[in-house]
């Protein structure tokens, strides 16, 4: 058992993992952002509206997905999307993979890849902190306060010669209650994302599910339209945490 333990995955694995899990999110009806909207704001969008949201919301479905995705892999996700679990399978597979913290555990990723771009550099976390290269980014925000995939979406995206980027999905519902439930009631993750000024949320906004399910979607078509732009050389993987 403990040379399992120790083997490494070739990356041909983490592939067909990737692979095996869109086919199987497509068999499966996923849950409809009708759920995640409140009443009053539905009341007030006009159908094509709500299809817009409804399709940026989830995984996109029936992709042609190349069978030579490439390290790194860059998790563009959201904090309380299955970032850890993510780094998991990476670790799990006996590829190296870091979570929020870079350069052995001392800074965050988030603040290395923006020195890195402000810097004119590669915006990876090994470009300007101590450590080697990861194969898996499985958290590079610093929470709300840092939201570099945000905030550098397209620096980050122009700036890496060939990477496969991971965007995660889960019910908006259940985003904001994790997000309302993490830290303390006085200064949780959702307060903290309110006050942060985030591109696509502006201070004061991110009250309620609408307001957090209308800054995903646009930032969900920000990444989808900024990757399409390197074909060949960038693919994207879309995952439903909860599917």
């Amino acid at each position: 058992m403990k040379s399992i333990s120790k083997a490494t995955l070739p990356f041909a694995s983490v592939v067909v993992f990737l692979y095996l899990l869109l086919v199987l999110m497509n068999k499966h009806e996923i849950q409809m952002i009708h759920e995640s909207v409140d009443v009053e704001s539905r009341e007030n969008d006009d159908d094509a509206g709500t299809d817009d949201i409804e399709s940026c919301l989830r995984p996109r479905e029936n992709r042609a997905v190349s069978a030579k995705l490439r390290p790194p892999f860059v998790n563009l996700g959201m904090p309380k999307m299955g970032s850890t679990s993510l780094h998991s399978y990476f670790k799990c597979g006996g590829h190296t993979s870091v979570h929020w913290l870079c350069g052995g555990g001392k800074t965050y990723c988030a603040d290395c890849i923006e020195k890195a771009i402000k810097s004119d550099l590669l915006p990876l976390p090994y470009s300007t902190c101590k450590m080697k290269k990861m194969a898996s980014y499985a958290q590079i925000d610093r929470g709300p306060e840092n939201l570099v995939q945000v905030n550098y979406l397209n620096e980050i995206v122009s700036g890496i010669p060939n990477a496969t980027f991971i965007l995660t999905f889960r019910n908006m519902t259940n985003w904001f209650r994790s997000l309302t439930n993490w830290g303390t009631p006085e200064n949780n993750m959702r307060k903290r994302f309110e006050r942060a000024n985030i591109t696509g949320l502006p201070e004061g906004v991110g009250k309620n599910v609408s307001q957090f399910s209308s800054f995903y979607c646009e930032y969900v078509k920000r990444v989808r339209k900024e990757i399409a732009k390197y074909p060949g050389r960038h693919e994207l993987i879309e995952i439903d945490i909860e599917d």
